[in-house]
């Protein structure tokens, strides 16, 4: 079910294109069985091999192999959060072996593949870390001030996106530190205007 969420929500396919990839991808051996409802890892489960696939990319899919060495190497890896749900009989859906996805010739495959690999990237994250705060400026002699976030470790979110975004009130805000000049890039004004609420039934 979740899988089919994801795949609507960021892929804008349907549940029997979907489901019709998946068998496809699990019977050539890419992903694993995808009707399974399982959440949560078995502990004898082995991550590192399958890090170890996507860090020998290299330069074919650098944003995976990249990735997959901070898991390995940087102190980047997190256990996976176990869910509710086991089936007792297969994991939760995993890629089961690191290609190219540009060497998939199926488009659809190719991003339910892709979607796959970054949700089980980003499941074996740390968490996201940003705290959330007010950038006040000066310009000339007038004051502007904006209400967001800033992101101080993006973590899970580095290989989650375009997909996943963490902002709040006017969105993700640049690191500044307090003092410090800024050179705008371009002053804009907008003009609007509010209407009044509809009559009450």
């Amino acid at each position: 079910v979740e899988l089919q969420k994801r795949a609507s929500r960021y892929l804008r396919i349907g549940s029997e294109s979907l489901m019709t990839a998946a068998e496809d991808l699990y019977q050539q051996g890419f992903i694993s069985y995808p009707r399974t409802e399982t959440e949560r890892f078995r502990p004898e489960f082995q991550h590192q091999p399958l890090f170890q696939q996507f860090a020998s990319l290299g330069d074919a899919y650098p944003e995976w192999s990249n990735y997959a060495n901070q898991l390995l190497h940087h102190g980047a890896f997190q256990n996976p959060r176990a869910g509710q749900h086991d089936d007792q009989a297969h994991p939760p859906i995993t890629p089961c072996k690191a290609v190219d996805p540009n060497t998939i010739s199926n488009p659809i495959q190719r991003d339910v593949y892709r979607m796959v690999v970054k949700h089980y990237l980003a499941c074996c994250s740390r968490d996201a870390v940003g705290r959330e705060t007010t950038l006040s400026v000066r310009l000339g002699q007038e004051d502007f001030h904006a209400t967001g976030l800033m992101v101080l470790e993006h973590n899970w979110l580095e290989i989650y996106r375009p997909w996943e975004r963490w902002s709040t009130g006017q969105g993700e805000l640049p690191h500044v530190q307090v003092g410090s000049r800024i050179q705008p890039h371009s002053l804009t004004l907008k003009q609007g205007r509010t209407t009044p609420p509809n009559n009450l039934p």
